[in-house]
């Protein structure tokens, strides 16, 4: 009898304890990913709770090589918007790219990491403009082009607001000139080629590398 109420007291005892440690992993988790995006907030780095799904694409790169959804498959993807004759936060943004993917060299992560600049400009930058554009950064780097329509599908699957505008003259008459304009987020995608968060314009390489090493830790 006291075999048995012994043996019964071992396993409710190794019940509670099992049911102790889910709980504190189950928390712990939660935790660490709350403290990790509350981390991300404040460098300048949004991730959503679960990823975002968008369509099939078909793009080009600046090398003549197709450029489509599979083509984010097996790596994690930087994703930036923008144009070969924007005079500001386009090349900003791709200069702060650049140190950030050569500081990369240091750790595990620049293997399976890729950076993308796709043209929201549909009459000026085509294929050969843009492999002279992405001359002045990374060789690893990939410009990207397309059909305005596909470019502005993907662009709105990812949230991205972009448009082409005419100068207005002063006479009233039909402008030959145009401004395009677009959001300035780096978009980030994961190896499945899922949107899983961004990074807020005007990001320093620094705070890219923080934010991108905490995310490959934590998801």
């Amino acid at each position: 009898m006291k075999r048995n109420i012994k043996i019964t007291l071992i396993v409710c005892l190794l019940w509670v304890a099992l049911v102790l440690v889910v709980t504190f992993y189950r928390y712990a988790g939660n935790n660490t990913a709350d403290v990790s995006r509350e981390e991300l907030r404040e460098i300048g780095a949004m991730v959503y709770e679960e990823p975002v799904a968008f369509e099939p694409f078909s793009l080009v790169d600046h090398h003549g090589e197709p450029f489509t959804e599979q083509t984010l498959q097996g790596k994690w993807s930087l994703i930036f918007f923008g144009f070969t004759n924007c005079p500001d936060i386009c090349p900003l943004t791709m200069n702060e790219l650049t140190g950030f993917y050569r500081d990369l060299d240091a750790g595990p992560y620049q293997a399976d990491t890729q950076v993308v600049m796709i043209s929201v400009d549909p009459f000026r930058d085509d294929t050969a403009q843009i492999a002279q554009y992405m001359e002045g950064y990374h060789p690893d780097f990939l410009g990207v082009n397309g059909e305005y329509s596909e470019v502005s599908r993907l662009a709105r699957d990812l949230y991205i607001s972009h448009g082409v505008m005419p100068v207005p003259t002063q006479d009233g008459s039909d402008s030959n000139e145009f401004m395009v304009d677009h959001s300035g987020n780096i978009l980030l995608i994961d190896p499945q080629g899922q949107y899983r968060g961004f990074l807020e314009p005007n990001i320093r390489r620094a705070s890219i590398l923080e934010a991108y090493q905490i995310i490959r830790q934590t998801i």
